[in-house]
Parts: C-alpha cells; sequence; structure tokens
C-alpha cells in the first residue's frame, strides 16, 4: 500500500475510534465511560423513550432523580442526565478519556505501533504525529 494512503486510512481510525471512546452512546462504551468518567451528559435515545423519562418537568436549578434511570437536570438550559463515576476511578483517567485531544494521541500510538508492527513504517515517530494531528482535527469538528 502506498505510504500516502496508508497515512489517511489511519487518521481516519484514529478519528473513528476516538470517536467511540470519546462521545459515541454505544452502550457498552457508554457504559464504561460513565463509570470511568462521570458528570453531567446528555440523554441517549434509549433513555429519552424510557417511561420514566422527565419531559418538562424539571426546572432551572433543580435535580431530579429517577431510581434505574439517573438524576437529570438543566445545563445551560438542556436536559442532562448526571452519572457519578466510580471512587476508584482516577481523575488522569477520566481527564484521558473525555477529552478529544489526549484520546487521540493515545489512539494514535497504539495505531502507528499496531501498524509499524505488522506493515513496518518509515519514520514511526513523524507518522504518530501527523496521525494524532489529523485525527484530533477532525475529531474536533462539529460535524464529525
Amino acid at each position: 500500500m502506498e505510504t500516502w494512503l496508508l497515512l489517511i486510512a489511519m487518521s481516519l481510525a484514529t478519528y473513528r475510534l476516538t470517536r467511540l471512546v470519546v462521545a459515541d452512546t454505544f452502550p457498552p462504551v457508554l457504559w464504561l465511560r460513565d463509570r470511568l468518567v462521570g458528570g453531567w451528559r446528555p440523554p441517549t435515545m434509549q433513555e429519552q423513550h424510557h417511561e420514566l423519562y422527565p419531559q418538562g418537568e424539571v426546572e432551572e436549578g433543580c435535580v431530579k432523580s429517577i431510581p434505574g434511570l439517573g438524576t437529570f437536570g438543566l445545563v445551560d438550559g438542556e436536559l442532562q442526565i448526571y452519572r457519578r463515576r466510580w471512587n476508584r476511578s482516577p481523575f488522569w483517567l477520566a481527564e484521558l478519556i473525555s477529552c478529544p485531544w489526549c484520546a487521540s494521541g493515545w489512539v494514535a500510538l497504539a495505531t502507528t505501533a499496531g501498524t509499524w508492527a505488522v506493515t513496518g513504517l518509515p519514520l514511526p515517530v513523524l507518522v504518530w504525529l501527523a496521525v494524532w494531528a489529523v485525527g484530533a482535527l477532525i475529531t474536533a469538528q462539529e460535524w464529525a
């Protein structure tokens, strides 16, 4: 495979995997991220279609706790759900998983290392930095 095409493929793989780690609502990944990161996040479509979902019941400055579903509140005028992270989850790990720029660096490193081990790469450190830059820039876009 041509080196330029490999760089594009690695950059897109880095973007996609970073998006999965940081923002996607794929249930097993969301469950793990809720426990490792915690905090306020928008409710998923599955949570919005739950029979106990509070529609219009939460006022500004108040929270509503629904057993089995979570704690809801208005954050900047938007209904959000709060998830408490595990006590044993270190702060640095929560930052790493919730920051698209940080997570893309580690995902790019793993992508580069895997590609280097399987096919070999010229200048792997420069490839890692380039893949990290492109993957992070795509992940940071509103439309991505």
